[in-house]
């Protein structure tokens, strides 16, 4: 029976639908966690012979849902099952009864509440009190079910979070069933409204109601009206299903989407033992499932005209069709034969050769990617010349303004920790004239610029660890040789903005595009054990050595020395922790959203205003060595420029100047080659979070590898490249989430803010930052070392390479906790990750060696190491036939400019109706639920995810999973 509140009947909603189940819990007074719903097959077929049996089909032009269930009332009525206008007159009452939503604020729950709705909802002159008698109530119920329901009254509040979940254009499905026993046989009704209902109370989103079904009748041990009913609104989030309810004209119609529907449907026999693991082993198969039925629905889903179809093939030889995609791997044989498109109602084959393109020899794509010369630059200039007005308008639109105020703060942190410590290790490691306030300046400043004229403005660049090893082989190569610094840098910089010139003009940008994930992964594990290293290195070389003499004073110093160092590995081992567990934090689902993205975003920052606490409260008697700033009354101008002697360029000491320039050649093409490679990395980074302009990379090269390294040679600046970690913290900041998701659905990266605003504030705050030095000179360099540290696990502990290490080490069976390993037989896998980790291992062992031995220059080798790697790569391992069979799965291509938006093909029937999101709601036991339905548009969902054109295996990334389509 109804539910009684206070003596009045109401409707209870019990669950809902918005992509995946959510049942009210009445002891815990609130909804479940969204669940994949499960259903039993017996059921399903007494729910389909039910259907066939006794479904009606009511279409109705009612414009209010008094006139729509009065029709219902009706037609129970004329079929006898109801006898009597006092049986007519409850049953209306009941069908129209209040709807009691839990999770919409001020639901009814009071009978003062309950009277001044219907006062509010009765003409003007209708008693409410006066429906009890027969005749005057029957007249009034029929006057308050013929009220329009757009007007305003106090009932009408709604669910607004879930609103927002839904997209434009979602229309409602109620589902009500119950108990009504004086009914002397069921009622089985699908109301189909002409024009959908506005504002409705039956359902607790703010969207127009569509369908209405309802399932009542009186009690029978055979028949449970909830269990049956919760069906059909189940099957409703099936969009074959949905779409065959929409052209339903009979029953049949109805029965052949069930139909439709079971193909796609699973079933799991109920085991005796079962747990989450066993049934998380289901996602494959669910899957694999998925791209087969896919794949088997490719001719229907996708449809386009012939002439379509040839204009695409005369105007691109990369994209086969524009809007049809062949299937993934799966049939791809069967399915290659021939194309079927349909152009409205006529379907036409396409047969292959039609559609074929000319083959291009691989001259002729050297002749158009690489001549004639600056061919790039003169392409970048005109669409980095149309970016430019947006990227302004962009940051001060409404939507955007809050981000990227938001986003300033957060930047500027994430640049200034590593600009202070590699600053710091410049100056105390390197060279003197090396000071914090002059790296401060020059990042900060080269920031500015590189934002204002880049070719991608996401990209952060800054002082990285090759540039780091850079300058420090450039102190090693002027101590051997006796040629000043300044003087051999400055030919450095010369011949390296020489050959970013001949590269720029010989359009060597075009192969970024060819760079594959392996060399991003080699490169940055590189840079993760460098950072690992130096920190640790830095630290055990302040360990000193037992002196010789016992003199007090010689002890004493030791002792004192070897207190700092062990201090210093303290507070730079805490700096560590501290920063991880913040960051786990993040990750985790302690506190709010909100609190966890600001701490993930500050650990660095507090994580050196822990240690400077620290080392002030406990350690401050051991003289702790600090960073070396000048205090903020204390800045000279004069120590923000330091030029080398220009009177003695020509002065190479004992050296020849063959010797010098050749050197300075060698180290020039080194510091070019890494430059490119991390301006490549960075361009790369920019564009992972859903970047829609252009990325101008020849661009970025222009500032870079020609403009900067000038620059930096006459001012004395060290030099700067991309950095890929600062640059992915910066997607970070300025990445649009989706505010509402469903319920079950994480939060899924809509976009990111393309602006430039952002980028010129941070690097002003930067470069201010030298007149912070008051603040400054108090942070320890332990807790740089530990920022290094911390660099380093994080850089580490994600990469694609290192989870692969791991998985190797686990037997088979626990491998499907990673997706970079999942379908790939072992051996594979072994190999290829012992090739990369052979690289990686040179590497490593040239730092190591530039590190403990006066050859410093030793480590310039590893650009070289790294080139050679992308070479046998890209040409020699596909050659080996047993390993290139899954070698486009273990590494794949990059994707250096965003895809092309296209709008989805044109099909049969109206999209309006295809794209309709709806929302169920039944009723058990008298009990009312009103649940959403999310639709996926097949079509759309296959552009959004469509990958470059080789195989590529799925993915599960903000909580979507991205199929892979051959083209």
């Amino acid at each position: 029976m109804p539910v009684a509140a206070h003596f009045r009947v109401l409707w209870l909603e019990t669950a809902r639908w918005v992509n995946f189940e959510e049942n009210f819990n009445e002891v815990e007074q609130r909804f479940t966690e969204a669940h994949v719903p499960p259903m039993k097959f017996s059921c399903i077929n007494s729910f389909r012979e039910k259907l066939s049996q006794h479904l009606k089909i009511l279409q109705t032009d009612a414009l209010t849902l008094g006139q729509a269930l009065d029709e219902v009332a009706k037609y129970a009525l004329s079929q006898n099952c109801i006898q009597g206008n006092e049986q007519y007159d409850v049953l209306r009452a009941i069908l129209f009864a209040e709807r009691w939503h839990p999770d919409v604020k001020g639901h009814i729950s009071d009978a003062a509440e309950f009277d001044q709705y219907w006062a509010g909802t009765l003409p003007e002159g209708v008693n409410p009190l006066s429906l009890g008698s027969k005749e005057q109530g029957a007249s009034s119920l029929t006057k308050a079910l013929s009220i329009h329901n757009e007007s305003q009254h106090p009932y009408h509040r709604y669910n607004q979070p879930l609103t927002n979940c839904l997209s434009p254009g979602s229309e409602a499905c109620s589902v009500i069933c119950g108990l009504v026993d004086f009914l002397k046989s069921p009622i089985l009704i699908l109301l189909r409204l002409n024009k959908s209902i506005q504002r409705s109370c039956i359902s607790e989103v703010d969207i127009p109601v569509r369908f209405i079904f309802i399932y009542i009748g009186p009690h029978n041990d055979e028949l449970n009206y909830a269990e049956l009913a919760r069906i059909f609104a189940v099957m409703m989030t099936n969009d074959t299903f949905r779409l065959c309810v929409y052209d339903a004209i009979s029953v049949d119609d109805v029965i052949k989407g069930i139909d439709n529907f079971m193909q796609d449907s699973f079933v799991m026999p109920l085991s005796r033992h079962y747990n989450a693991n066993a049934l998380a082993g289901m996602t494959r198969q669910i899957e694999a499932y998925r791209k087969e039925t896919v794949c088997e629905r490719d001719g229907d889903r996708r449809t386009k005209s012939l002439i379509t179809v040839r204009k695409l093939t005369e105007q691109s030889q990369n994209n086969l069709v524009n809007g049809s995609y062949l299937p993934s791997s799966l049939n791809l044989k069967s399915q290659s034969d021939n194309v079927v498109k349909s152009d409205g109602d006529n379907k036409l084959s396409i047969p292959i050769n039609e559609i074929e393109t000319p083959k291009v020899s691989k001259s002729q794509i050297f002749l158009r990617d690489f001549y004639p010369p600056f061919i790039e630059l003169s392409r970048g200039i005109r669409p980095w010349i149309k970016r430019m007005p947006g990227d302004y308008k962009d940051a001060v639109k409404k939507d955007n303004l809050s981000i990227v105020i938001g986003s300033v703060l957060f930047i500027y942190f994430v640049n200034l920790s590593p600009s202070i410590t590699f600053a710091a290790l410049l100056n105390t490691q390197v060279d003197p004239s090396y000071t914090v306030t002059l790296t401060l300046l020059a990042v900060g400043v080269y920031l500015i610029i590189f934002t204002l004229l880049a070719g991608q403005p996401l990209a952060i660049i800054g002082i990285s660890a090759p540039i780091y090893i850079v300058e420090s082989s450039l102190v090693s190569v002027s101590k051997s040789t006796g040629v000043e610094f300044k003087q051999l840098r400055f030919w450095c910089a010369f011949y390296c903005s020489l050959f970013g010139f001949i590269s720029v003009g010989c359009n060597m940008s075009g192969i970024a595009k060819h760079i594959r994930r392996s060399v991003e992964e080699v490169y940055n594990s590189f840079i993760g054990f460098f950072f690992l290293l130096k920190a640790l290195f830095t630290m055990f070389l302040l360990i000193p050595a037992r002196p010789r003499d016992t003199t007090p004073i010689s002890r004493m110093i030791y002792y004192q020395k070897l207190a700092v160092a062990g201090c210093t590995l303290f507070l730079a081992f805490i700096m560590l922790q501290f920063c991880l567990i913040l960051a786990q934090l993040k990750r985790g689902n302690y506190f709010r959203r909100n609190i966890r993205k600001l701490l993930g975003a500050l650990n660095v920052p507090l994580g050196m205003l822990l240690i400077t606490g620290l080392e002030r409260i406990f350690f401050r008697g051991y003289n702790l060595p600090t960073v070396n700033i000048p205090l903020s009354d204390q800045v000279n101008a004069s120590t923000w420029v330091n030029p080398p002697n220009f009177s003695r360029l020509q002065d190479y000491s004992n050296a020849t100047p063959t010797l010098i320039h050749g050197i300075s050649v060698a180290i020039g093409i080194a510091l070019a080659i890494i430059i490119f490679t991390e301006a490549a990395l960075n361009g790369l980074t920019a564009m992972k979070n859903k970047a829609v302009k252009p990325n101008i990379f020849v661009m970025d090269l222009v500032l870079l590898q020609i403009i900067f390294p000038i620059i930096s040679g006459v001012s004395g600046w060290p030099f700067v490249s991309g950095t890929t970690v600062r640059t992915l913290s910066n997607l970070v900041a300025l990445v649009k989430m989706d505010q509402s998701p469903a319920p079950g659905m994480p939060h899924k990266i809509v976009g990111t803010v393309e602006q430039r605003v952002s980028g010129v504030f941070v690097g002003l705050l930067v470069a201010l930052s030298i007149f912070l030095g008051s603040i400054l000179s108090h942070i320890p360099l332990a807790a740089l070392y530990g920022m290094f540290l911390y660099m380093g696990v994080m850089g580490l502990r994600d990469l694609t390479f290192v989870l692969r290490i791991c998985s190797l080490m686990k037997r088979r069976k626990h491998w499907e906790d990673w997706e970079c390993v999942r379908g790939l037989p072992s051996r594979h896998i072994l190999v290829f990750s012992l090739i990369q980790a052979a690289v990686v291992l040179i590497l490593v062992s040239l730092n190591i060696i530039s590190d403990f031995t006066v050859s410093n220059y030793v480590g310039l080798i590893f650009p070289i190491i790294i080139l050679i790697y992308g070479l046998i790569r890209e040409f020699l391992l596909p050659k080996w036939k047993w390993l290139a069979l899954y070698l486009h799965q273990l590494d794949r291509k990059y994707k250096l400019h965003p895809s092309v938006i296209r709008k989805p093909p044109s099909t049969v029937r109206n999209l309006s109706t295809i794209r309709k999101e709806s929302v169920a709601s039944f009723a058990s036991g008298g009990l009312t639920v009103t649940s959403q339905l999310k639709t996926n548009n097949f079509i759309e969902y296959i552009h959004d995810h469509e990958t470059a054109s080789y195989s590529d295996f799925s993915e599960h990334e903000d909580g979507v999973v991205r199929r892979t389509w051959a083209t």
